[in-house]
């Protein structure tokens, strides 16, 4: 049977193959970025002149990608508008600092939120409320970041555009029903709160879980107990860094007159750190490295009274009783310790520490790097290459900090300063245009790309956020990528090849019942995520679950479901998005992800089976 259908193999069906296998294995050895991966892919498919050109680009002029525009423009007005610190408020007042109830309602919160603002958008939303709650009531975040960002994953599957997969799969559906009218004709698209049956059965079982038995699966790490839960005190727990800042001023036959900072830094110790440097009567706030100290230089050092003491004798400084040049500039309400953690879409990651020159691009003064309970000081520090979940700890001019708060490349966690990016005179208008958007779907089942791309258009004409900011808040690899990968679906059904894979995928499946094909479907859906991501996964296994509904007699929505809700389940890998962004700043290990994150997978696979045969039962 096996070597009837490879004869039968036709040149493009080969071609099919042989560029999906191709994929995959570049994926997996990430030696390219999945966007350029996606149009590599699209280059190929052009090249081979196997779709027309009209059918090459329109993934681009796709209603999944201006339906995901306009969600990130949405979730930006809302986090411009300063709704982070209304949901902290209401969290602290209703929960009345009770560990438990704070979970229970960062869960529940981040799960809904996730509905209409995708997983990754919610948790980076969420990590300045997990640093403000942790200050206020000094519960560790490691206790908190997993359950919200695992419940965030949960609760994009409220609604259709909840996360990426469902976004993108009316389009996919429509591109089948186009390629295959005979078989697929009787398909419809999906409604915005088609899923909502699944996403709540999905989110319960996953606050259930981590309410009851969350503490025999969860990462075993030591509670940082701080009794004012200040910044200065979680960056000496955390990172050896911090004490307090003092003025020095170098004594005539110090011998780090015309000494260079650069070698001044190597004379501190590793908790020690230069902040500014008053010279010639110029200032340079944060100095430079090859900034030259001359001898009426004035310095301004971060670290432990006794430890500046010793360094002051040892070099011939003069340690002020108190701060005079520099008491304006290092005052709290101008500048403090903050941190930054490097999310899975910057485009940084892969640089070393000492190449993105951050005090001279950024004005921000890299003290230290935080990654996986180590931490980087010094030369180590300055030869680290980044990671995705890298958490940095800096110190930083307040206003600049609310600038850097808006490069894509770097998610502040750091909340508790003085600060006015965020508009909160908005947060009325940019609810307002939020539910404009879901009346419209819900009330004139106006298509979800048009109503929200409506409420969108409101928020910037209403000056919640401005047009550049909309720009700056799309993420144009996921564009990319989802535009680049659609003519391989659309070609693997064309071509036949989704038939050729559905045949041999029931033959190795033998006798099995519906219910087992439909939990095989699961399982490599959630696997393929890893290797394509959520969007690949979905575009590339709906045409097979497709044909397997079709030779099973089975619901074909049923089983587009099933591939588009199980690419979501993206708990167990440490790399993959929701969980690099909270890796950092939860202090968590692979192996956690593994403890926690695989009892999660499994109660995700056997609740969304059940609950989606339950919506299609007959």
């Amino acid at each position: 049977m096996s070597h009837h259908y490879l004869i039968n193999l036709t040149p493009q069906m080969w071609f099919v193959l042989i560029l999906l296998v191709s994929t995959i294995i570049l994926s997996l050895l990430n030696w390219l970025r999945p966007d350029v991966l996606a149009m590599l892919v699209l280059m190929v498919i052009g090249g081979s002149r196997f779709l027309e050109s009209d059918q090459l680009f329109a993934g681009f002029s796709s209603e999944a990608v201006i339906t995901l525009m306009a969600v990130m423009i949405l979730s930006a007005g809302l986090e411009k508008s300063g709704l982070t610190s209304v949901i902290s408020r209401w969290i602290l007042k209703l929960s009345r600092e009770h560990p438990s109830k704070i979970m229970a309602l960062l869960m529940v919160s981040s799960g809904i939120l996730a509905s209409f603002l995708r997983s990754l958008g919610t948790v980076a939303l969420f990590l300045p409320i997990v640093s403000r709650i942790h200050a206020r009531t000094s519960i560790s975040k490691s206790r908190l970041l997993m359950p919200l960002g695992f419940c965030a994953i949960l609760g994009g599957t409220l609604t259709m555009v909840g996360t990426s997969s469902l976004i993108i799969l009316n389009s996919v559906l429509k591109t089948a029903n186009t390629a295959l009218p005979d078989l697929h004709k009787a398909i419809k698209p999906f409604h915005l709160f088609d899923v909502l049956p699944v996403g709540l059965a999905l989110l319960s079982a996953g606050v259930i879980f981590f309410l009851l038995l969350g503490k025999r699966f969860f990462p075993q790490k030591k509670l940082k107990n701080f009794n004012n839960g200040t910044t200065k005190a979680h960056f000496m727990k955390t990172y050896n860094k911090g004490g307090d800042i003092f003025e020095l001023r170098l004594n005539e036959h110090s011998p780090l007159i015309n000494a260079t900072l650069e070698k001044i830094e190597q004379t501190l110790d590793s908790d020690s750190s230069v902040l500014a440097v008053i010279c010639d009567n110029e200032t340079h706030f944060p100095p430079l490295r090859n900034t030259i100290v001359r001898a009426d230089a004035t310095l301004a050092i971060l670290g432990t009274r006794e430890n500046v003491r010793v360094w002051a004798e040892a070099y011939g400084l003069r340690l002020l009783p108190h701060l005079n040049l520099f008491a304006d500039m290092l005052h709290p309400t101008r500048s403090g310790l903050c941190e930054a953690v490097v999310p899975p879409s910057s485009q940084l990651i892969g640089q070393e520490v000492r190449e993105l020159h951050m005090r001279r691009n950024h004005h921000m003064h890299v003290l230290a790097l935080y990654r996986g309970n180590t931490v980087y000081l010094g030369k180590d520090l300055k030869a680290l290459t980044l990671r995705s979940g890298d958490t940095l700890g800096m110190f930083s001019q307040w206003d600049i900090l609310s600038d850097f708060h808006k490069n894509p490349d770097f998610v502040v966690v750091t909340t508790t300063f003085p600060k006015d990016e965020t508009r909160p005179e908005k947060l009325p208008h940019a609810i307002f245009f939020f539910m404009v958007a879901l009346a419209l779907v819900i009330f004139v089942d106006m298509p979800v790309a048009v109503a929200f791309f409506v409420g969108a258009m409101g928020m910037i004409m209403s000056g919640v956020l401005s047009i550049d900011e909309a720009y700056t808040n799309i993420s144009w690899e996921t564009v990319f990528l989802l535009a680049g990968l659609m003519p391989l679906g659309l070609l693997m059904q064309t071509s036949g090849t989704s038939a050729w894979l559905t045949h041999y995928i029931l033959i190795l499946h033998g006798d099995f019942s519906a219910w087992g094909i439909q939990a095989s479907l699961a399982v490599m859906a959630t696997l393929a995520s890893f290797a394509l991501t959520n969007i690949g996964a979905t575009i590339l296994l709906v045409p097979v679950a497709l044909e397997l509904a079709t030779r099973l007699g089975g619901d074909p929505k049923l089983y587009a479901l099933i591939v588009a809700i199980s690419a979501s389940n993206t708990f167990l890998i440490s790399t993959h998005q929701v969980n690099a962004l909270i890796a950092g700043p939860g202090g968590y290990k692979r192996l956690d992800f593994w403890r926690v994150g695989g009892a999660i997978t499994l109660i995700y696979w056997v609740v969304m089976l059940v609950a989606l045969n339950l919506m299609f039962k007959k």
